[in-house]
Protein backbone atom coordinates (compact mmCIF):
# COMPACT_ATOMS: atom_id res chain seq x y z
CA UNK A 1 0.00 0.00 0.00
CA UNK A 2 1.29 3.42 -0.96
CA UNK A 3 2.12 5.89 1.75
CA UNK A 4 3.48 8.69 -0.38
CA UNK A 5 2.31 10.49 -3.47
CA UNK A 6 2.44 8.38 -6.61
CA UNK A 7 5.11 9.07 -9.18
CA UNK A 8 4.10 11.72 -11.64
CA UNK A 9 4.14 11.05 -15.33
CA UNK A 10 6.94 12.44 -17.44
CA UNK A 11 4.62 15.08 -18.82
CA UNK A 12 3.67 16.21 -15.32
CA UNK A 13 7.28 16.33 -14.19
CA UNK A 14 8.42 18.42 -17.13
CA UNK A 15 5.37 20.62 -17.65
CA UNK A 16 5.83 24.22 -16.59
CA UNK A 17 3.09 25.91 -14.59
CA UNK A 18 0.40 27.14 -16.94
CA UNK A 19 0.18 30.91 -17.47
CA UNK A 20 -2.86 32.83 -16.28
CA UNK A 21 -4.09 33.57 -19.81
CA UNK A 22 -3.72 29.93 -20.87
CA UNK A 23 -5.49 28.78 -17.70
CA UNK A 24 -8.39 31.15 -18.39
CA UNK A 25 -8.71 29.94 -21.97
CA UNK A 26 -8.60 26.30 -20.91
CA UNK A 27 -11.31 26.87 -18.29
CA UNK A 28 -13.56 28.72 -20.74
CA UNK A 29 -13.19 25.92 -23.31
CA UNK A 30 -15.06 23.63 -20.94
CA UNK A 31 -18.16 25.84 -21.16
CA UNK A 32 -20.58 26.01 -24.05
CA UNK A 33 -21.23 29.30 -25.87
CA UNK A 34 -24.44 29.87 -23.90
CA UNK A 35 -22.66 29.07 -20.63
CA UNK A 36 -19.85 31.47 -21.50
CA UNK A 37 -22.43 34.17 -22.23
CA UNK A 38 -24.02 33.66 -18.83
CA UNK A 39 -20.64 33.58 -17.12
CA UNK A 40 -19.74 36.84 -18.85
CA UNK A 41 -23.03 38.33 -17.62
CA UNK A 42 -22.23 37.21 -14.09
CA UNK A 43 -18.72 38.65 -14.34
CA UNK A 44 -20.15 41.93 -15.61
CA UNK A 45 -22.61 42.10 -12.73
CA UNK A 46 -19.78 41.33 -10.29
CA UNK A 47 -17.63 44.07 -11.78
CA UNK A 48 -20.56 46.51 -11.58
CA UNK A 49 -21.12 45.55 -7.95
CA UNK A 50 -17.45 46.14 -7.08
CA UNK A 51 -17.47 49.45 -8.93
CA UNK A 52 -20.61 50.49 -7.07
CA UNK A 53 -19.02 49.54 -3.74
CA UNK A 54 -15.86 51.48 -4.45
CA UNK A 55 -17.83 54.50 -5.68
CA UNK A 56 -20.00 54.28 -2.55
CA UNK A 57 -16.96 54.51 -0.29
CA UNK A 58 -15.33 57.31 -2.29
CA UNK A 59 -18.54 59.35 -2.46
CA UNK A 60 -19.12 58.73 1.26
CA UNK A 61 -15.70 60.25 1.95
CA UNK A 62 -16.60 63.28 -0.10
CA UNK A 63 -20.00 63.57 1.61
CA UNK A 64 -18.51 63.37 5.11
CA UNK A 65 -15.89 65.99 4.32
CA UNK A 66 -18.44 68.25 2.64
CA UNK A 67 -20.93 67.89 5.48
CA UNK A 68 -18.22 68.91 7.95
CA UNK A 69 -18.13 72.28 6.19
CA UNK A 70 -21.84 72.74 7.15
CA UNK A 71 -23.07 73.82 3.70
CA UNK A 72 -26.82 74.25 2.91
CA UNK A 73 -28.51 70.86 3.06
CA UNK A 74 -29.81 71.20 -0.49
CA UNK A 75 -26.23 71.30 -1.77
CA UNK A 76 -25.74 67.77 -0.42
CA UNK A 77 -28.84 66.31 -2.05
CA UNK A 78 -27.11 64.99 -5.15
CA UNK A 79 -24.35 63.32 -3.13
CA UNK A 80 -26.88 61.79 -0.73
CA UNK A 81 -28.99 60.40 -3.57
CA UNK A 82 -25.87 58.98 -5.28
CA UNK A 83 -24.74 57.30 -2.05
CA UNK A 84 -28.15 55.65 -1.70
CA UNK A 85 -28.18 54.71 -5.37
CA UNK A 86 -24.74 53.12 -5.25
CA UNK A 87 -25.71 51.24 -2.10
CA UNK A 88 -28.82 49.80 -3.76
CA UNK A 89 -26.95 49.10 -7.00
CA UNK A 90 -24.23 47.26 -5.13
CA UNK A 91 -26.73 44.97 -3.37
CA UNK A 92 -28.82 44.29 -6.48
CA UNK A 93 -25.88 43.56 -8.76
CA UNK A 94 -24.21 41.39 -6.13
CA UNK A 95 -27.39 39.33 -5.86
CA UNK A 96 -27.64 39.13 -9.64
CA UNK A 97 -24.02 38.07 -9.94
CA UNK A 98 -24.49 35.29 -7.38
CA UNK A 99 -27.74 34.13 -8.99
CA UNK A 100 -26.56 34.15 -12.61
CA UNK A 101 -23.03 32.92 -11.84
CA UNK A 102 -24.02 29.99 -9.66
CA UNK A 103 -26.82 29.00 -12.01
CA UNK A 104 -24.40 28.97 -14.94
CA UNK A 105 -21.67 27.13 -13.06
CA UNK A 106 -23.98 24.50 -11.58
CA UNK A 107 -25.41 23.88 -15.03
CA UNK A 108 -21.90 23.54 -16.42
CA UNK A 109 -20.92 21.11 -13.65
CA UNK A 110 -24.00 18.97 -14.27
CA UNK A 111 -23.15 18.76 -17.97
CA UNK A 112 -19.46 18.09 -17.30
CA UNK A 113 -20.23 15.28 -14.86
CA UNK A 114 -22.38 13.58 -17.48
CA UNK A 115 -19.91 14.15 -20.33
CA UNK A 116 -16.94 13.05 -18.20
CA UNK A 117 -18.70 9.85 -17.19
CA UNK A 118 -19.72 9.25 -20.81
CA UNK A 119 -16.10 9.75 -21.90
CA UNK A 120 -14.97 7.12 -19.39
CA UNK A 121 -17.37 4.46 -20.70
CA UNK A 122 -15.32 3.48 -23.79
CA UNK A 123 -12.09 3.60 -21.75
CA UNK A 124 -12.98 1.01 -19.11
CA UNK A 125 -12.22 -1.66 -18.33
CA UNK A 126 -9.42 -0.87 -20.76
CA UNK A 127 -6.98 1.84 -19.75
CA UNK A 128 -7.64 4.91 -17.64
CA UNK A 129 -4.18 6.39 -17.55
CA UNK A 130 -2.85 3.82 -15.10
CA UNK A 131 -5.05 5.13 -12.31
CA UNK A 132 -6.99 2.88 -9.96
CA UNK A 133 -10.78 3.01 -9.76
CA UNK A 134 -10.57 4.83 -6.40
CA UNK A 135 -8.22 7.44 -7.87
CA UNK A 136 -10.49 7.80 -10.88
CA UNK A 137 -13.50 8.32 -8.63
CA UNK A 138 -11.69 10.94 -6.55
CA UNK A 139 -10.30 12.59 -9.65
CA UNK A 140 -13.58 12.77 -11.55
CA UNK A 141 -15.54 14.05 -8.56
CA UNK A 142 -12.90 16.41 -7.16
CA UNK A 143 -11.62 17.67 -10.52
CA UNK A 144 -15.08 18.47 -11.83
CA UNK A 145 -15.92 20.25 -8.58
CA UNK A 146 -12.74 22.31 -8.89
CA UNK A 147 -13.97 23.66 -12.23
CA UNK A 148 -16.44 25.84 -10.34
CA UNK A 149 -13.52 27.40 -8.47
CA UNK A 150 -11.99 28.39 -11.79
CA UNK A 151 -15.18 30.23 -12.68
CA UNK A 152 -16.55 31.58 -9.39
CA UNK A 153 -13.39 32.13 -7.36
CA UNK A 154 -11.03 33.06 -10.16
CA UNK A 155 -12.46 34.51 -13.34
CA UNK A 156 -15.25 36.58 -11.75
CA UNK A 157 -13.04 38.20 -9.03
CA UNK A 158 -10.29 38.87 -11.58
CA UNK A 159 -12.74 40.59 -13.93
CA UNK A 160 -14.17 42.69 -11.08
CA UNK A 161 -10.71 43.62 -9.80
CA UNK A 162 -9.56 44.68 -13.25
CA UNK A 163 -12.61 46.94 -13.70
CA UNK A 164 -12.16 48.57 -10.29
CA UNK A 165 -8.42 49.07 -10.80
CA UNK A 166 -8.85 50.83 -14.15
CA UNK A 167 -11.69 53.06 -12.93
CA UNK A 168 -9.97 53.94 -9.64
CA UNK A 169 -6.66 54.79 -11.30
CA UNK A 170 -8.43 57.10 -13.75
CA UNK A 171 -10.46 58.90 -11.04
CA UNK A 172 -7.48 59.24 -8.70
CA UNK A 173 -5.21 60.46 -11.49
CA UNK A 174 -7.74 63.11 -12.52
CA UNK A 175 -8.14 64.28 -8.93
CA UNK A 176 -4.44 64.06 -8.01
CA UNK A 177 -1.81 62.46 -10.29
CA UNK A 178 0.37 61.41 -7.33
CA UNK A 179 -2.59 59.59 -5.79
CA UNK A 180 -3.31 57.94 -9.15
CA UNK A 181 0.26 56.66 -9.27
CA UNK A 182 -0.05 55.13 -5.80
CA UNK A 183 -3.37 53.47 -6.67
CA UNK A 184 -1.76 52.09 -9.84
CA UNK A 185 1.15 50.75 -7.78
CA UNK A 186 -1.24 49.09 -5.32
CA UNK A 187 -3.18 47.53 -8.20
CA UNK A 188 0.01 46.15 -9.75
CA UNK A 189 1.24 44.79 -6.43
CA UNK A 190 -2.07 43.10 -5.57
CA UNK A 191 -2.83 41.93 -9.09
CA UNK A 192 0.61 40.85 -10.29
CA UNK A 193 3.40 40.82 -7.71
CA UNK A 194 1.67 39.23 -4.72
CA UNK A 195 0.05 36.47 -6.85
CA UNK A 196 3.45 35.75 -8.43
CA UNK A 197 5.02 35.45 -4.98
CA UNK A 198 2.16 33.17 -3.89
CA UNK A 199 2.65 31.02 -6.97
CA UNK A 200 6.35 30.72 -6.28
CA UNK A 201 5.80 29.82 -2.64
CA UNK A 202 3.23 27.19 -3.49
CA UNK A 203 4.78 25.76 -6.64
CA UNK A 204 3.72 22.13 -6.93
CA UNK A 205 1.63 22.22 -3.74
CA UNK A 206 -1.75 22.03 -5.51
CA UNK A 207 -0.62 19.12 -7.67
CA UNK A 208 0.88 17.41 -4.65
CA UNK A 209 -2.38 17.82 -2.73
CA UNK A 210 -4.34 16.26 -5.59
CA UNK A 211 -1.92 13.33 -5.79
CA UNK A 212 -1.94 12.73 -2.05
CA UNK A 213 -5.72 12.91 -1.92
CA UNK A 214 -5.77 10.22 -4.60
CA UNK A 215 -3.35 8.10 -2.53
CA UNK A 216 -5.47 8.45 0.62
CA UNK A 217 -8.68 7.60 -1.24
CA UNK A 218 -7.02 4.61 -2.89
CA UNK A 219 -5.55 3.31 0.37
CA UNK A 220 -8.81 3.71 2.28
CA UNK A 221 -10.86 2.12 -0.52
CA UNK A 222 -8.41 -0.79 -0.83
CA UNK A 223 -8.39 -1.35 2.93
CA UNK A 224 -12.19 -1.33 3.15
CA UNK A 225 -12.64 -3.58 0.10
CA UNK A 226 -10.15 -6.12 1.43
CA UNK A 227 -11.09 -5.71 5.11
CA UNK A 228 -12.02 -9.40 5.74
CA UNK A 229 -8.78 -10.70 4.20
CA UNK A 230 -6.71 -8.07 6.01
CA UNK A 231 -8.26 -8.92 9.38
CA UNK A 232 -7.91 -12.67 8.83
CA UNK A 233 -4.24 -12.28 7.94
CA UNK A 234 -3.56 -10.15 11.02
CA UNK A 235 -2.48 -7.19 8.90
CA UNK A 236 -5.14 -4.73 10.10
CA UNK A 237 -2.73 -2.68 12.22
CA UNK A 238 -0.18 -2.49 9.41
CA UNK A 239 -2.74 -1.31 6.88
CA UNK A 240 -4.24 1.16 9.35
CA UNK A 241 -0.77 2.56 9.98
CA UNK A 242 -0.19 2.91 6.23
CA UNK A 243 -3.46 4.81 5.83
CA UNK A 244 -2.50 6.99 8.80
CA UNK A 245 0.88 7.78 7.21
CA UNK A 246 -0.83 8.80 3.98
CA UNK A 247 -3.22 10.97 5.98
CA UNK A 248 -0.36 12.55 7.91
CA UNK A 249 1.46 13.37 4.68
CA UNK A 250 -1.70 15.00 3.36
CA UNK A 251 -2.12 16.95 6.61
CA UNK A 252 1.47 18.18 6.44
CA UNK A 253 0.92 19.44 2.91
CA UNK A 254 -2.34 21.09 3.97
CA UNK A 255 -0.48 22.88 6.76
CA UNK A 256 2.12 24.11 4.30
CA UNK A 257 -0.67 25.37 2.07
CA UNK A 258 -2.34 27.11 5.03
CA UNK A 259 0.96 28.72 6.06
CA UNK A 260 1.47 30.02 2.54
CA UNK A 261 -2.06 31.38 2.49
CA UNK A 262 -1.47 33.17 5.79
CA UNK A 263 1.72 34.77 4.48
CA UNK A 264 0.04 35.87 1.26
CA UNK A 265 -3.01 37.21 3.10
CA UNK A 266 -0.73 39.19 5.39
CA UNK A 267 1.10 40.65 2.40
CA UNK A 268 -2.23 41.54 0.78
CA UNK A 269 -3.58 43.37 3.81
CA UNK A 270 -0.26 45.17 4.29
CA UNK A 271 -0.16 46.36 0.67
CA UNK A 272 -3.78 47.55 0.80
CA UNK A 273 -3.20 49.35 4.11
CA UNK A 274 0.01 51.00 2.95
CA UNK A 275 -1.80 52.10 -0.19
CA UNK A 276 -4.42 53.92 1.88
CA UNK A 277 -1.69 55.52 4.00
CA UNK A 278 0.23 56.59 0.90
CA UNK A 279 -2.81 58.13 -0.80
CA UNK A 280 -3.75 59.93 2.39
CA UNK A 281 -0.18 61.25 2.79
CA UNK A 282 0.05 62.70 -0.72
CA UNK A 283 -3.50 64.05 -0.45
CA UNK A 284 -2.76 65.88 2.80
CA UNK A 285 0.44 67.27 1.30
CA UNK A 286 -1.46 68.49 -1.75
CA UNK A 287 -4.12 70.00 0.54
CA UNK A 288 -1.43 71.84 2.48
CA UNK A 289 -0.15 73.26 -0.80
CA UNK A 290 -3.68 74.26 -1.75
CA UNK A 291 -3.68 71.98 -4.80
CA UNK A 292 -6.90 70.20 -3.76
CA UNK A 293 -9.75 70.92 -1.40
CA UNK A 294 -10.62 69.07 1.83
CA UNK A 295 -13.46 67.20 0.19
CA UNK A 296 -11.06 65.72 -2.37
CA UNK A 297 -8.86 64.47 0.48
CA UNK A 298 -11.81 62.56 1.93
CA UNK A 299 -12.78 61.23 -1.51
CA UNK A 300 -9.26 59.99 -2.32
CA UNK A 301 -8.72 58.43 1.12
CA UNK A 302 -11.89 56.33 0.98
CA UNK A 303 -11.35 55.64 -2.73
CA UNK A 304 -8.03 54.02 -1.81
CA UNK A 305 -9.81 52.07 0.94
CA UNK A 306 -12.41 50.90 -1.57
CA UNK A 307 -9.74 49.86 -4.05
CA UNK A 308 -7.99 47.83 -1.38
CA UNK A 309 -11.25 46.14 -0.47
CA UNK A 310 -11.99 45.31 -4.11
CA UNK A 311 -8.47 44.12 -4.96
CA UNK A 312 -7.66 42.27 -1.75
CA UNK A 313 -9.15 39.10 -3.24
CA UNK A 314 -7.01 39.14 -6.40
CA UNK A 315 -4.09 37.11 -4.99
CA UNK A 316 -6.53 34.47 -3.76
CA UNK A 317 -8.30 34.48 -7.14
CA UNK A 318 -4.99 34.07 -8.95
CA UNK A 319 -4.02 31.21 -6.63
CA UNK A 320 -7.36 29.50 -7.25
CA UNK A 321 -6.90 29.89 -10.99
CA UNK A 322 -3.46 28.29 -10.96
CA UNK A 323 -4.41 25.55 -8.47
CA UNK A 324 -7.50 24.61 -10.47
CA UNK A 325 -5.60 24.63 -13.79
CA UNK A 326 -4.51 20.99 -13.40
CA UNK A 327 -8.05 19.91 -12.52
CA UNK A 328 -9.43 21.78 -15.53
CA UNK A 329 -6.82 20.15 -17.76
CA UNK A 330 -7.69 16.65 -16.52
CA UNK A 331 -11.42 17.25 -17.00
CA UNK A 332 -10.76 18.60 -20.49
CA UNK A 333 -8.73 15.50 -21.33
CA UNK A 334 -11.42 13.15 -20.01
CA UNK A 335 -14.21 15.04 -21.77
CA UNK A 336 -12.33 14.98 -25.06
CA UNK A 337 -11.65 12.11 -27.41
CA UNK A 338 -10.02 9.11 -25.76
CA UNK A 339 -7.16 7.89 -27.91
CA UNK A 340 -6.62 4.88 -25.69
CA UNK A 341 -10.26 3.78 -25.71
CA UNK A 342 -10.46 0.00 -26.25
CA UNK A 343 -12.97 0.41 -29.11
CA UNK A 344 -14.33 3.20 -31.23
CA UNK A 345 -17.73 4.65 -30.42
CA UNK A 346 -18.48 5.54 -34.03
CA UNK A 347 -17.35 2.66 -36.17
CA UNK A 348 -18.36 -0.55 -37.94
CA UNK A 349 -21.37 -2.56 -36.74
CA UNK A 350 -21.15 -6.38 -36.43
CA UNK A 351 -23.65 -8.19 -38.66
CA UNK A 352 -23.72 -11.51 -36.78
CA UNK A 353 -21.96 -13.49 -34.05
CA UNK A 354 -19.07 -14.89 -36.06
CA UNK A 355 -15.59 -14.69 -34.56
CA UNK A 356 -12.41 -14.57 -36.63
CA UNK A 357 -9.04 -14.33 -34.82
CA UNK A 358 -5.79 -14.76 -36.74
CA UNK A 359 -2.32 -14.30 -35.31
CA UNK A 360 -3.66 -12.41 -32.29
CA UNK A 361 -1.16 -11.52 -29.57
CA UNK A 362 -1.93 -9.69 -26.33
CA UNK A 363 0.65 -8.01 -24.10
CA UNK A 364 -0.45 -6.67 -20.71
CA UNK A 365 1.80 -5.10 -18.14
CA UNK A 366 4.85 -6.02 -20.21
CA UNK A 367 3.89 -9.72 -20.18
CA UNK A 368 2.76 -11.68 -23.22
CA UNK A 369 -0.49 -13.40 -22.27
CA UNK A 370 -1.51 -14.50 -25.78
CA UNK A 371 0.58 -15.09 -28.89
CA UNK A 372 -0.32 -16.36 -32.34
CA UNK A 373 -3.95 -17.17 -31.57
CA UNK A 374 -6.17 -18.39 -34.43
CA UNK A 375 -9.83 -19.02 -33.67
CA UNK A 376 -13.01 -19.15 -35.76
CA UNK A 377 -16.56 -19.40 -34.45
CA UNK A 378 -19.36 -19.59 -37.00
CA UNK A 379 -22.70 -17.85 -36.55
CA UNK A 380 -24.85 -19.79 -34.09
CA UNK A 381 -22.04 -22.25 -33.32
CA UNK A 382 -21.28 -23.34 -29.76
CA UNK A 383 -17.58 -23.72 -29.01
CA UNK A 384 -15.97 -24.77 -25.74
CA UNK A 385 -12.64 -23.13 -24.93
CA UNK A 386 -10.52 -25.21 -22.57
CA UNK A 387 -7.05 -25.01 -21.11
CA UNK A 388 -5.14 -24.64 -17.84
CA UNK A 389 -5.61 -21.58 -15.65
CA UNK A 390 -3.67 -18.55 -16.81
CA UNK A 391 -3.47 -19.69 -20.42
CA UNK A 392 -5.49 -16.68 -21.63
CA UNK A 393 -9.07 -17.91 -22.06
CA UNK A 394 -10.56 -14.94 -20.22
CA UNK A 395 -8.30 -12.59 -22.19
CA UNK A 396 -9.88 -13.84 -25.41
CA UNK A 397 -13.32 -13.13 -23.94
CA UNK A 398 -12.20 -9.64 -22.91
CA UNK A 399 -10.89 -8.99 -26.40
CA UNK A 400 -14.16 -10.02 -28.02
CA UNK A 401 -16.19 -7.48 -26.02
CA UNK A 402 -13.70 -4.65 -26.53
CA UNK A 403 -12.19 -4.76 -23.05
CA UNK A 404 -8.59 -4.91 -24.32
CA UNK A 405 -7.05 -1.60 -25.38
CA UNK A 406 -5.88 -1.41 -29.02
CA UNK A 407 -2.26 -0.81 -28.02
CA UNK A 408 -2.29 -4.05 -26.02
CA UNK A 409 -3.00 -6.43 -28.90
CA UNK A 410 -1.85 -7.13 -32.43
CA UNK A 411 -3.10 -9.34 -35.22
CA UNK A 412 -6.43 -9.74 -37.00
CA UNK A 413 -9.62 -9.80 -34.90
CA UNK A 414 -13.17 -9.50 -36.22
CA UNK A 415 -16.62 -10.04 -34.75
CA UNK A 416 -19.52 -10.22 -37.18
CA UNK A 417 -17.20 -8.99 -39.93
CA UNK A 418 -16.30 -5.81 -38.02
CA UNK A 419 -12.66 -5.12 -37.18
CA UNK A 420 -12.31 -4.79 -33.40
CA UNK A 421 -10.03 -1.79 -33.91
CA UNK A 422 -12.75 0.12 -35.73
CA UNK A 423 -15.94 -1.39 -34.35
CA UNK A 424 -18.66 0.69 -32.69
CA UNK A 425 -18.35 -0.15 -28.99
CA UNK A 426 -22.05 -0.04 -28.21
CA UNK A 427 -22.90 -2.09 -31.30
CA UNK A 428 -20.27 -4.69 -30.32
CA UNK A 429 -21.75 -5.13 -26.86
CA UNK A 430 -25.25 -5.33 -28.34
CA UNK A 431 -23.94 -8.23 -30.41
CA UNK A 432 -21.78 -10.02 -27.84
CA UNK A 433 -23.05 -10.79 -24.33
CA UNK A 434 -20.41 -11.34 -21.65
CA UNK A 435 -21.19 -13.43 -18.56
CA UNK A 436 -18.08 -13.37 -16.30
CA UNK A 437 -17.14 -15.65 -13.47
CA UNK A 438 -17.70 -12.93 -10.88
CA UNK A 439 -20.68 -10.79 -11.98
CA UNK A 440 -20.98 -7.35 -10.44
CA UNK A 441 -24.07 -6.90 -8.28
CA UNK A 442 -25.11 -3.35 -7.45
CA UNK A 443 -26.16 -2.17 -4.01
CA UNK A 444 -29.79 -2.31 -5.09
CA UNK A 445 -32.73 -4.70 -5.12
CA UNK A 446 -32.73 -8.08 -6.83
CA UNK A 447 -35.19 -6.67 -9.37
CA UNK A 448 -32.93 -3.72 -10.23
CA UNK A 449 -29.95 -6.02 -10.70
CA UNK A 450 -31.91 -8.24 -13.10
CA UNK A 451 -33.41 -5.34 -15.04
CA UNK A 452 -29.88 -4.38 -16.02
CA UNK A 453 -30.12 -7.12 -18.66
CA UNK A 454 -33.61 -6.18 -19.93
CA UNK A 455 -35.09 -2.96 -18.50
CA UNK A 456 -38.59 -3.68 -19.86
CA UNK A 457 -38.88 -7.17 -18.35
CA UNK A 458 -41.96 -7.88 -16.24
CA UNK A 459 -41.74 -9.41 -12.77
CA UNK A 460 -42.96 -12.81 -13.97
CA UNK A 461 -40.17 -12.84 -16.58
CA UNK A 462 -37.59 -12.01 -13.91
CA UNK A 463 -38.88 -14.80 -11.71
CA UNK A 464 -38.90 -17.24 -14.64
CA UNK A 465 -35.25 -16.38 -15.39
CA UNK A 466 -34.28 -17.07 -11.78
CA UNK A 467 -36.13 -20.39 -11.86
CA UNK A 468 -34.36 -21.30 -15.12
CA UNK A 469 -30.95 -20.92 -13.47
CA UNK A 470 -31.96 -22.90 -10.39
CA UNK A 471 -32.55 -19.91 -8.10
CA UNK A 472 -36.26 -20.63 -7.60
CA UNK A 473 -35.91 -22.01 -4.04
CA UNK A 474 -33.67 -19.09 -3.07
CA UNK A 475 -36.20 -16.60 -4.44
CA UNK A 476 -39.05 -18.36 -2.62
CA UNK A 477 -37.13 -18.01 0.64
CA UNK A 478 -36.62 -14.27 0.29
CA UNK A 479 -39.11 -12.39 2.45
CA UNK A 480 -39.16 -9.38 0.14
CA UNK A 481 -38.83 -11.36 -3.08
CA UNK A 482 -37.60 -9.25 -5.95
CA UNK A 483 -37.49 -6.21 -3.64
CA UNK A 484 -34.72 -7.80 -1.54
CA UNK A 485 -31.62 -5.57 -1.36
CA UNK A 486 -28.48 -7.46 -2.31
CA UNK A 487 -25.95 -5.18 -0.60
CA UNK A 488 -22.78 -3.67 -1.95
CA UNK A 489 -21.31 -5.97 -4.60
CA UNK A 490 -23.91 -8.56 -3.61
CA UNK A 491 -22.54 -8.85 -0.06
CA UNK A 492 -25.80 -10.41 1.16
CA UNK A 493 -25.52 -13.25 -1.36
CA UNK A 494 -23.33 -16.32 -1.44
CA UNK A 495 -20.90 -16.89 -4.28
CA UNK A 496 -23.29 -19.31 -5.97
CA UNK A 497 -26.25 -16.95 -5.57
CA UNK A 498 -24.27 -14.11 -7.15
CA UNK A 499 -23.44 -16.34 -10.11
CA UNK A 500 -27.08 -17.38 -10.50
CA UNK A 501 -28.13 -13.72 -10.63
CA UNK A 502 -25.50 -13.09 -13.31
CA UNK A 503 -26.68 -16.15 -15.28
CA UNK A 504 -30.30 -15.01 -14.96
CA UNK A 505 -29.20 -11.82 -16.73
CA UNK A 506 -27.98 -14.03 -19.56
CA UNK A 507 -31.40 -15.71 -19.77
CA UNK A 508 -33.15 -12.33 -19.85
CA UNK A 509 -30.85 -10.64 -22.39
CA UNK A 510 -32.20 -10.35 -25.93
CA UNK A 511 -30.76 -9.36 -29.29
CA UNK A 512 -27.21 -10.69 -28.79
CA UNK A 513 -25.79 -12.97 -31.48
CA UNK A 514 -23.03 -14.49 -29.32
CA UNK A 515 -22.72 -15.15 -25.60
CA UNK A 516 -19.33 -15.46 -23.89
CA UNK A 517 -19.61 -17.75 -20.87
CA UNK A 518 -16.40 -17.17 -18.89
CA UNK A 519 -16.83 -19.87 -16.22
CA UNK A 520 -20.02 -18.20 -14.94
CA UNK A 521 -21.10 -21.35 -13.06
CA UNK A 522 -17.81 -22.28 -11.39
CA UNK A 523 -19.31 -21.91 -7.89
CA UNK A 524 -22.24 -24.23 -8.65
CA UNK A 525 -22.33 -28.02 -8.21
CA UNK A 526 -21.40 -29.80 -11.48
CA UNK A 527 -24.91 -31.11 -12.14
CA UNK A 528 -26.48 -27.70 -11.49
CA UNK A 529 -23.82 -25.99 -13.60
CA UNK A 530 -24.59 -28.08 -16.67
CA UNK A 531 -28.35 -27.50 -16.38
CA UNK A 532 -27.93 -23.78 -15.82
CA UNK A 533 -25.48 -23.32 -18.70
CA UNK A 534 -27.81 -25.22 -21.00
CA UNK A 535 -30.67 -22.92 -19.94
CA UNK A 536 -28.60 -19.85 -20.74
CA UNK A 537 -27.42 -21.18 -24.10
CA UNK A 538 -30.97 -22.21 -25.09
CA UNK A 539 -32.58 -18.95 -23.89
CA UNK A 540 -32.12 -17.26 -27.27
CA UNK A 541 -32.48 -19.55 -30.33
CA UNK A 542 -29.74 -19.07 -32.90
CA UNK A 543 -27.40 -17.35 -30.44
CA UNK A 544 -23.88 -18.71 -30.64
CA UNK A 545 -21.76 -19.41 -27.58
CA UNK A 546 -18.09 -19.42 -26.63
CA UNK A 547 -17.92 -21.39 -23.38
CA UNK A 548 -14.81 -21.19 -21.20
CA UNK A 549 -14.89 -24.43 -19.26
CA UNK A 550 -12.76 -26.71 -17.08
CA UNK A 551 -15.29 -29.54 -16.60
CA UNK A 552 -15.82 -32.24 -19.22
CA UNK A 553 -19.59 -32.24 -18.73
CA UNK A 554 -19.75 -28.49 -19.38
CA UNK A 555 -17.59 -28.73 -22.50
CA UNK A 556 -19.94 -31.45 -23.78
CA UNK A 557 -22.62 -28.78 -24.21
CA UNK A 558 -20.65 -27.31 -27.13
CA UNK A 559 -20.55 -28.43 -30.75
CA UNK A 560 -16.76 -28.68 -30.60
CA UNK A 561 -13.91 -28.00 -28.21
CA UNK A 562 -10.83 -25.85 -28.72
CA UNK A 563 -7.91 -26.63 -26.44
CA UNK A 564 -5.39 -23.96 -25.42
CA UNK A 565 -2.00 -25.01 -24.09
CA UNK A 566 0.91 -22.84 -23.04
CA UNK A 567 4.27 -23.43 -24.63
CA UNK A 568 7.65 -21.92 -23.85
CA UNK A 569 8.61 -19.18 -26.31
CA UNK A 570 12.04 -18.03 -27.23
CA UNK A 571 11.79 -15.19 -24.72
CA UNK A 572 10.86 -17.54 -21.92
CA UNK A 573 7.26 -16.29 -21.75
CA UNK A 574 4.23 -18.50 -22.31
CA UNK A 575 2.87 -18.46 -25.86
CA UNK A 576 -0.63 -19.64 -26.65
CA UNK A 577 -2.10 -20.79 -29.91
CA UNK A 578 -5.31 -22.30 -31.23
CA UNK A 579 -5.36 -24.79 -34.09
CA UNK A 580 -1.58 -25.25 -34.27
CA UNK A 581 -0.05 -28.53 -35.33
CA UNK A 582 0.15 -31.22 -32.60
CA UNK A 583 3.93 -30.90 -32.32
CA UNK A 584 3.40 -27.29 -31.25
CA UNK A 585 1.59 -28.50 -28.15
CA UNK A 586 -1.84 -27.25 -29.21
CA UNK A 587 -4.75 -29.39 -30.35
CA UNK A 588 -8.25 -28.75 -31.60
CA UNK A 589 -10.80 -31.53 -31.23
CA UNK A 590 -14.25 -31.88 -32.69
Amino acid sequence: MSTVAPDRTAAERTAAPEGAVAAVRRALRLATREERRRLATAAGLGALSSLAGTALLALSGYLIARAAEQPPVLSLTVAIVCVRGFGILRAVTRYGERLVGHDAVLGTLARLRASTFAALIPRVPGTVGGRSSAEMLDGVVADVDRVQDAFLRSLAPLAAGLAVAVAAVLVAAIALPAAGAIVLLVALLLGVVVPAVAQRLGRGTARGLAQLRGVVVRDVATTLDAAPEIVMSGAADRHAAAVARSGDALTDLDLREATRDAVVNGMTVAVAGLGVVGVLAVSLAARADGAIGPTTVGLLALLALGVGEALVGLPQAARELHSSADAVRRVEELSGAAEDAPVSETGAVPTDGTVDLRGVAVVRGGRTVLSGVDLHVAAGERVALRGPSGVGKSTIADLLVGFVAPQEWTGHARVGGADLRAVDGEALRRTVLHLPQDPYLFDATLRANLLLARPDAADDELEAALVAVGAGPWLAGLQDGLDTPLGERGARCSGGERQRVGLARGVLARGHRLVLLDEPASHLPPADAVAVLRAVMDAAPGRGALLVAHRDEEAALADRTVLLRARAGGCGEPRIGVGWAPDDGVAETA
